[in-house]
């Protein structure tokens, strides 16, 4: 079994942080490729963040929380 860290992505060249906002699939829940997995807020925009690889996702950030970008908020186990 292998996983794949979901990190905060860099929404723009002149963003260096984002706030997790809001975590579209539970704790344990299952995620397809492609599918919308969160939502980050800068000081422009929220962007919605879609699933880098399928299976099962275990969450670390928590919500309300800003990182900087390249940080691990969570994994996704793969099958």
């Amino acid at each position: 079994m292998s996983e794949f860290t979901i990190r905060i992505p860099r929404a723009s060249v002149a963003i260096s942080e984002a706030t997790l906002i809001e975590q579209l699939v539970e704790e344990g829940g299952q995620v397809n490729e492609g599918d919308p997995l969160f939502v980050i807020e800068t000081e422009k925009v929220e962007t919605e963040i879609a699933a880098g690889a399928s299976g099962t996702v275990h969450w670390t950030g928590q919500l309300e929380e800003v990182f900087e970008v390249g940080t691990e908020i969570g994994v996704i186990e793969e099958a």
